[in-house]
């Protein structure tokens, strides 16, 4: 919002006004636009009210967030699968009747019970491909909380954003009013037109227009904060206090690399993945061997005579018939494909640490270039502004563009804190903790 065609008449008091108003506002900085504090949220975690601090929002997704529920219920799920991998499988029960019409021969049941047993380390095979499942389903939650915390910390900062955005539009607001005031007066004293003075009123306009924005823009981040830590979406959070701390540098790409590849949980899951494929592998490869089966149980004849007493040795005849080799087929392709998912995401997380490293430096460089020199020169441009002013050798609407610089660069610079704070977030999801 910037004023245009606003001419008020120099007046003393109101250039003293000013001068102070402008001095109020350097002083405290570029985030002094702070808002009015709400009530804090129902309910809290620690010494902050939930919404204040993103420590405290992280925190409630991890308790409260259904995917992080359902992604550790898919672990409880292979876990407990992998229970039982390494199992027989249940035994047989059969009964075998034979008659024979002449007395002389046996007649009578044989009931036996029979156990396959499987050689060749096939069930410590099973168990090591179903022990990799496991390790997988935790990368894979472990993955997926790390995902929840970068959204988290995004969408805080977007929350903070929001609320120093109507802080600063705020004071935008009251100054149009004292531009509209001072055009109204003017025109009241015959020594101003009606231009300045609507132009004062559609600045003031666009300013109210602006805060309604803004409000839903905050509105629309307090709702999806909501639904990240699993509240419902017009749940009350406390105005935001301050942003997490970014560190003054970050590593060079090959260590941050090296801690994505030794802890990053996709890259983990991934690789737990081969290991599965790997014990499968290995297993259908020893489908050609055969299995054994043993059997006994008691013999009842049925022409009064004590029972006796059967046992049975069996193999499983590999025929080949196409089962076994197409198994070991699709074996070698799963271990093939695992290997080269873990191959592709390797190269895409190292991929992307470049990109979110060269952005952060970005902003960076950005935030300081602001802080060193373009407050300044706002400021002085501001000073030299106001005192031509006070001299009556320019306008006020001159002084009222410098305000707005000044106003323009403080959002600038929250701009590029948020950005430091979503590319902070996405280098911690990418090695597996902090920066």
């Amino acid at each position: 919002m910037r004023a245009q065609g606003i001419r008020p008449a120099a007046s003393i008091a109101l250039a003293a006004g000013l001068r102070f108003a402008a001095g109020m506002a350097l002083a405290a900085g570029p985030f002094a636009y702070w808002p009015a504090r709400a009530q804090p949220a129902t309910d809290s975690l620690g010494a902050n009210p939930l919404g204040a601090t993103v420590e405290g929002l992280l925190e409630a997704g991890q308790r409260l967030s259904p995917a992080l529920r359902a992604a550790s219920l898919d672990t409880a799920a292979a876990s407990a699968k992998a229970d039982g991998a390494g199992r027989l499988d249940d035994p047989t029960i059969a009964d075998n009747y034979e008659y024979y019409r002449d007395p002389g021969v046996f007649s009578g049941h044989a009931v036996m019970v029979s156990q396959a047993f499987p050689l060749w380390g096939k069930r410590d095979l099973r168990r090591q491909a179903a022990l990799a499942d496991v390790d997988a389903a935790r990368g894979q939650e472990r993955a997926a909380r790390d995902a929840l915390d970068e959204k988290i910390k995004v969408a805080y900062a977007q929350y903070y954003l929001a609320s120093r955005d109507i802080a600063v539009n705020r004071e935008i607001a009251q100054l149009a009013q004292r531009m509209r005031s001072a055009a109204a007066a003017r025109y009241g004293q015959n020594s101003g037109d009606q231009t300045s003075v609507i132009a004062a009123m559609g600045e003031e306009t666009n300013a109210k227009t602006e805060a309604v924005r803004l409000q839903g823009e905050k509105a629309a981040a307090v709702a999806r904060l909501n639904a990240l830590i699993g509240r419902p979406g017009d749940a009350r959070l406390a105005e935001p206090e301050r942003l997490r701390p970014i560190p003054p540098t970050e590593p060079p790409i090959a260590a941050l690399s090296g801690r994505a590849r030794s802890a990053n949980p996709t890259l983990r899951a991934s690789d737990a993945a081969v290991a599965a494929a790997r014990a499968r592998d290995r297993l259908a490869g020893k489908a050609w061997y055969p299995d054994v089966t043993l059997g006994a149980g008691p013999l009842i004849q049925t022409n009064n005579q004590p029972a006796g007493f059967a046992a049975s040795v069996g193999f499983n005849i590999p025929v080949p018939w196409g089962r076994e080799a197409s198994g070991q087929r699709e074996a070698a392709a799963q271990l093939g494909a695992a290997q080269q998912k873990y191959e592709a995401a390797t190269r895409e997380i190292e991929g992307a640490l470049g990109e979110a490293v060269a952005r952060l430096r970005a902003a960076r460089t950005t935030e300081a270039l602001l802080r060193r020199e373009a407050m300044p020169q706002a400021r002085a441009a501001f000073d030299a502004v106001l005192a031509s002013y006070s001299q009556g050798k320019t306008d006020l609407g001159a002084a009222i563009a410098v305000e707005h610089q000044l106003h323009d660069i403080d959002l600038r610079l929250l701009q590029a804190q948020m950005d430091e704070q979503v590319e902070c977030a996405g280098i911690e999801r990418l090695i597996g903790g902090p920066l």
